[in-house]
């Protein structure tokens, strides 16, 4: 009996195949699409769309297995997430700035609903609205965009002073000639101190003219005469939180979001004078440059802060050393 099903299935297959042969692709029909996707499109949340929602929901619920974070704390042996919003005053000159930036905004905002042309200005009050959270976070955001009365001179990345003779890697950071070649001579593997890739730098190279147009394009820290320079509320804040963080028993790690790379120059300048080492991911790094900047993170003990760009950090990253986020921008 079985040898017999077996010759009537072998039998059967070419039937089935001539069958399927003349099977065209228009005269297909998908049952997911029929029953499911075209009603949804069409319909909405509405009749014939909610009773495919249902249908949805029926399926997904037999075939996918949802797991919250919350209800396996106790497995994964994480600690309970706990947020903290600190609503710093600012210091009065802040305040003065952050006010007059605050009424000239409304004072476009309404000029554009006054005369009527709301709906065309979407980008200019988009940039109004980006102003205020840059005011929020340091007022040299918006100050020192231009580099109009700035000092517009390249800085090196060792010595975070003007760059004498300077002399640019491949990976693109400056230095000057001497730091680089002391540099070079104390490490037996150096890497690059800003991107932390293997540092390749010709030091016979001729000196970079400093051209104020091609300064003015890159950190802000080159624009302003950081000697003079002064703090925000919200950073001197970040730093006393971050030195509490020290007092205690354990090791921290922290990571620091920032919408604004030129903020988290800012914030990576002050940090490294307060003594603690870090690490930045920003958008105009190669992915080789990501990497070795996330592997140093989370290889050093030293390294106490990832500094990272939101645009840059949004995706792919599974940065488990760290204990604390700090957001800045809000």
């Amino acid at each position: 009996m079985h040898k017999l099903l077996v010759s009537l299935c072998f039998s059967l297959i070419p039937l089935l195949i001539r069958i399927l042969g003349d099977h065209g692709a228009m005269r297909h029909v998908s049952v997911f699409n029929q029953e499911l996707l075209n009603p949804i499109q069409r319909y909405g949340n509405a009749g014939p769309g909610h009773e495919a929602f249902r249908k949805l929901r029926l399926l997904t619920n037999r075939i996918m297995l949802r797991r919250l974070k919350k209800d396996h704390t106790n497995v994964m042996e994480l600690p309970v997430k706990e947020i903290y919003v600190d609503r710093q005053f600012f210091g009065e000159e802040e305040n003065d700035f952050a006010s007059s930036i605050m009424s000239n905004t409304e004072r476009q905002f309404n000029t554009y609903v006054a005369q009527g042309v709301l709906l065309n200005n979407y980008a200019n009050i988009f940039g109004l609205i980006m102003q205020m959270r840059q005011v929020a976070d340091h007022p040299d955001l918006i100050l020192k965009k231009s580099g109009e009365g700035g000092q517009n001179v390249l800085v090196c990345c060792i010595c975070d002073e003007t760059a004498e003779e300077a002399i640019r890697s491949k990976c693109k950071h400056d230095f000057c000639r001497q730091c680089a070649t002391s540099y070079l001579a104390s490490q037996d593997e150096p890497d690059c101190p800003r991107c932390h890739i293997p540092l390749s730098i010709d030091l016979e190279q001729p000196s970079i003219e400093q051209d104020e147009l091609l300064v003015k394009k890159s950190s802000i820290i080159n624009r302003i005469k950081m000697e003079n320079w002064t703090s925000s509320s919200k950073i001197e804040l970040l730093v006393h939180e971050l030195h509490k963080l020290r007092s205690d028993s354990a090791s921290h790690k922290s990571i620091i979001f920032s919408q604004f790379t030129t903020m988290l120059q800012l914030i990576e300048w002050r940090l490294r004078r307060a003594g603690i080492t870090t690490v930045m991911l920003d958008g105009s790094m190669t992915p080789a440059q990501r990497q070795a900047s996330i592997k140093h993170f989370m290889e050093k003990p030293e390294v106490e802060c990832f500094l990272v760009s939101l645009k840059a950090g949004g995706v792919a990253l599974n940065l488990t050393e760290a204990s604390h986020v700090f957001i800045v921008d809000p």
